[in-house]
């Protein structure tokens, strides 16, 4: 486990792309549960703020698969 101070500009989904090399498949949901609150903070985190990125679990949920509708053949 680590921890990251937040610098001026930063935001949770680029903090995860850093730390564990993608931002999607639910990782960012995941840190957001590991760190109750940093939320309310919004999309740009505040100076100063000391966000846990423990390890990556082995396997997360992955989102729904849509089905592709077509309009017009």
């Amino acid at each position: 486990m680590s921890t990251y101070v937040t610098k001026i500009f930063d935001r949770l989904d680029r903090i995860c792309f850093a730390r564990y090399g993608n931002s999607s498949n639910g990782i960012v949901e995941w840190v957001i549960e590991q760190n109750p609150g940093v939320e309310l903070y919004g999309i740009v985190l505040p100076l100063g703020i000391t966000i846990n990125l423990p390890d990556a679990p082995k396997t997360l949920d992955a989102p729904p698969v849509l089905k592709q509708v077509f309009l017009w053949k």
